[in-house]
């Protein structure tokens, strides 16, 4: 009986670990559409964004996270460089067409959560 316990519980802890280490769709539609210029940890280092000028935002900056508010943050990744009300560098791509609101808010939190690295 106690080997199933432990069984049953190195499976839980198996199973929950796998869960917090899988990536959410947030995650990937950083990965696919921010990091080739913003980089994989957010600190503007990408591969794209090293050769741009000006350079991509560093996401890891704690004075913009503190700056700016999440409704910029939706601003810029909605209008990108044709943006009115922030300045933002002329390659930044609009997303506002073709992402959906809830997909937008998922990347504010990724992009929230570079404060913290």
């Amino acid at each position: 009986m106690n080997t199933l316990k432990v069984t049953l519980f190195a499976a839980a802890i198996a199973a929950a670990t796998s869960l917090a280490a899988a990536p959410t769709d947030a995650q990937r539609l950083y990965e696919g559409k921010c990091a080739k210029c913003h980089g994989i940890n957010g600190d503007g280092q990408g591969k794209v964004g090293k050769s741009l000028d000006p350079k991509p935002t560093d996401f890891t900056s704690v004075k913009w996270q503190s700056d700016m508010k999440d409704e910029d943050v939706v601003e810029a990744i909605t209008n990108g460089s044709k943006s009115t009300k922030l300045k933002i560098g002329k390659k930044m791509t609009e997303y506002g067409s073709k992402l959906s609101k809830e997909q937008v808010q998922g990347l504010v939190t990724v992009i929230r959560g570079f404060k913290a690295k």
